[in-house]
């Protein structure tokens, strides 16, 4: 393959080591962005890409778009082997991804390169989603009583009592009624019980605040028990949020939404590379809405809405420390919409190779191409692009 069009992923430790070098600066976040669910080629050379950072970038960690809760369950066989992957498949993912074979796949290589090493020089899995799905959200009892739990074993006095936290949040039932993704008022974002629950976890996550210093003297600041109160906190909150804005009737609703998700796996990430960061940098895998630079948007016939991905929000925050790689399948960049121009036919004439661009690149092959029209507006969401010689759908 001509240099100008990318190097051959076929020779994936080669292939990304340069791409790497191409960058300004070495990410703490590298994305990877699949253009759609659903399909295993995506997710498969995903795991390819992260055995090769792992073993010659120091990479060590992945994040994926699964509930940052459920993921606990598939951190904890990583890294120590508890339960079977049987239950951890069953248990530890979101949105259906337990029943994705490659997702099994990378469990299953994580725990065995975890066997023997040391925790520190080992590799952890985490979700970075909040606990949502395209229908419903989850109540934010789980989160809050976390919260409640943690500060309990350490103060006396708190802000609020546990049964007051029961009392309000009530059956978690009423906070995914289906119903009210379409229709506000079955939301029940705008009750009483749902406003005094933002302010009482207002005050324990103010109260958390307070107490930081004490807390990170006991145990040190990135100890399990404090980033985990302070993920039950913010995912309490950013629920609560979630569901006011549910129980709205703005026309601007589900751009609002899907706008808090983001902000909300934003945190996450945040939280997780701060984490990571003495360790080494984490690969982020989701689906490229998510974590592209620029605003994504949905058109459809009974819906339109644009956001702020968590992508635009990291660039923001992080600068060069953030990095993504869109993948594609050989229909189209893989990006959503206004952006459906297709990859270069000549790109695929060696099915055996794999190419993967940076942008610069990419614009080198639009400049001298023809057949090659991808705008700059659109480059500029990626920092690269991997090419599957795959068709879109399976």
């Amino acid at each position: 393959m001509p240099p100008q069009l990318g190097w051959d992923m076929t020779e994936p430790d080669v292939a990304l080591s340069a791409f790497l070098d191409s960058l300004p600066a070495p990410p703490q976040l590298l994305g990877l962005g699949e253009p759609t669910h659903g399909v295993e080629a995506f997710p498969a050379w995903r795991n390819r890409v992260f055995e090769s950072l792992v073993k010659t970038q120091g990479f060590c960690s992945i994040a994926i778009e699964s509930d940052v809760f459920a993921a606990m369950r598939a951190s904890d066989y990583v890294t120590s082997g508890q339960g079977t992957l049987d239950e951890v498949m069953e248990g530890g993912f979101s949105h259906g991804f337990g029943q994705v074979k490659a997702n099994r796949d990378l469990l299953a290589w994580m725990r065995a390169f975890n066997a023997g090493r040391p925790e520190t020089r080992g590799v952890r899995f985490y979700g970075f989603d909040p606990p949502i799905e395209n229908m419903w959200a989850a109540s934010p009892r789980h989160a809050l009583l976390s919260l409640y739990d943690f500060l309990a074993r350490h103060f006396a006095h708190l802000p609020v009592d546990r049964a007051t936290l029961e009392q309000r949040c009530g059956d978690d039932a009423r906070w995914t009624n289906p119903a009210a993704a379409m229709n506000p008022n079955q939301s029940v974002g705008a009750t009483q019980d749902a406003r005094q629950l933002r302010v009482l976890t207002d005050d324990l996550l103010g109260f958390l605040g307070t107490q930081l210093p004490g807390l990170t003297a006991q145990d040190g600041f990135w100890s399990d028990e404090i980033w985990q109160a302070q993920l039950s906190a913010r995912t309490a909150l950013g629920l609560l949020r979630y569901h006011a804005v549910l129980a709205g009737s703005s026309p601007q609703r589900i751009s609002q939404l899907l706008g808090l998700r983001d902000v909300m796996m934003t945190e996450n990430l945040t939280a997780i590379a701060e984490r990571e960061r003495p360790r080494g940098p984490t690969l982020v895998f989701a689906h490229s809405s998510h974590l592209q630079r620029g605003a994504s948007q949905i058109r459809m016939d009974i819906m339109n809405a644009d956001w702020w991905p968590a992508g635009a929000h990291l660039a923001a925050q992080w600068g060069q420390q953030y990095a993504f790689i869109g993948m594609a399948s050989g229909t189209n960049l893989g990006l959503p919409a206004p952006y459906p121009e297709p990859v270069t036919p000549h790109l695929y004439a060696a099915p055996a190779l794999t190419p993967l661009l940076s942008a610069g690149q990419q614009r080198k092959a639009e400049e001298n191409a023809a057949s090659f029209p991808m705008s700059l507006e659109r480059l500029a969401q990626s920092d690269g692009v991997l090419l599957l010689p795959v068709p879109a759908q399976e």
